[in-house]
């Protein structure tokens, strides 16, 4: 992205201050460009220095110094094991971030690559790369004897699913809409909160499925890709220890899921779920890589729920739910070792993720989690 030149200015003075940590002087680098942040409401600017490329990054606010170097930790490590994790540049006294005006800067390498467009002819097998290496990851992860990082539980998948739910619930009972949407609402809230629990409930079984450190928002505007493989995972701020289960049902609705072309809202890439042959191909090349343990498989329909209602909520699916739109037929697609069924709201698998006694011949660091 080349930035106009009020927007450089502004990149520009951001990044001086920046790099001043760094003790680099102003003849030694320059800004080369900018991208959006996470959420498209700030540009980060690119910077050369000598032959290499740089992002000049601000950390979120609510990201702790000691959170900071946890994850640095984490990003050394993975990029230690072959993963394609970005390079942070030292500074003279050997730390990789620095407090400047009262936010915490790192300088991370900035890898070329093609985004993931999910209409593009070649999005199947850069969504297959991505599973391949989401598995390599979580490998790694299990490898990782750093301190365990735990979010509040406040930010658990089942609770940020319930915010959404009380979200609903809320709208349900406003004055300014119709009877007949507030029912609706309604009707969508009550569905929810019943899924959301049942999901809970199954995933509470002891003892549990495999806990590593995830990604924690593994996604295609998260990742660059030189066909057909992932050249650069980005943005390693939801760093925590958690069900590996979660992260992989979250990237499942992602890559198979939802159309997210990166310049506007995400919109459904099936109308009745999941795109079928993505979905499959996708579990079954993270399975090759990274087998599940004893009944992990069978409770991924249970985890992708809560990962589902606050996609809906966000406006992916909510326009159709809201309004009452008849609901998709429900139906079973056969042709494979088991079977996906998509009902309103949910999404049962059976049989698409490996099972164990079934793992391939090849399988990269299949014994590191248990199976």
């Amino acid at each position: 992205m080349q930035p106009e030149p009020e927007e450089l200015e502004v990149v520009r003075e951001e990044a001086t201050a920046a790099v001043a940590a760094w003790d680099l002087e102003g003849d030694e680098w320059r800004v080369v460009g900018m991208v959006p942040g996470g959420l498209g409401s700030e540009l980060r600017p690119v910077i050369a220095i000598d032959a290499e490329r740089y992002l000049v990054r601000r950390q979120p606010p609510d990201l702790r110094e000691q959170d900071i170097q946890f994850r640095h930790d984490f990003m050394a490590h993975l990029r230690a094991e072959g993963l394609p994790v970005p390079y942070l540049r030292p500074r003279p006294s050997g730390s990789t971030y620095a407090l400047v005006a009262g936010d915490f800067y790192e300088l991370q390498e900035w890898r070329e690559g093609v985004r993931y467009q999910a209409m593009a002819p070649e999005a199947p097998a850069l969504s297959e790369a991505a599973a391949a290496t989401l598995g390599m990851l979580h490998q790694a992860s299990a490898l990782f004897e750093g301190e365990t990082q735990v979010w509040p539980n406040e930010r658990s998948p089942r609770s940020l699913a319930q915010s959404y739910v009380d979200l609903l619930t809320r709208t349900a009972e406003r004055d300014d809409i119709s009877p007949a949407v507030a029912a609706a609402v309604g009707r969508v809230a009550a569905s929810a909160a019943e899924r959301v629990a049942a999901a809970a409930e199954a995933l509470a079984v002891v003892p549990g499925p495999p806990e590593l450190h995830i990604h924690g928002d593994y996604q295609p505007r998260n990742l660059a890709f030189a066909p057909p493989s992932v050249t650069a995972i980005y943005d390693f701020d939801a760093v925590r220890w958690v069900r590996r289960l979660d992260e992989l049902a979250y990237a499942l609705l992602c890559f198979t899921g939802i159309r997210d072309d990166g310049e506007s809202a995400p919109t459904p890439l099936a109308d009745d779920g999941l795109d079928a042959a993505r979905a499959h191909a996708f579990l079954w090349t993270y399975g090759r890589v990274a087998p599940p343990a004893e009944a992990e498989a069978a409770l991924l329909g249970d985890a992708t729920r809560p990962c589902w209602w606050p996609m809906a909520s966000s406006k992916i699916w909510s326009s159709r739910m809201i309004l009452g739109a008849p609901r998709p037929r429900r139906r079973f697609c056969h042709g494979w070792n088991g079977r996906m069924r998509f009902g309103s709201g949910w999404i049962v698998i059976v049989g698409c993720w490996p099972r164990p006694g079934r793992r391939p011949r090849a399988s990269l660091h299949r014994n590191r989690l248990p199976v």
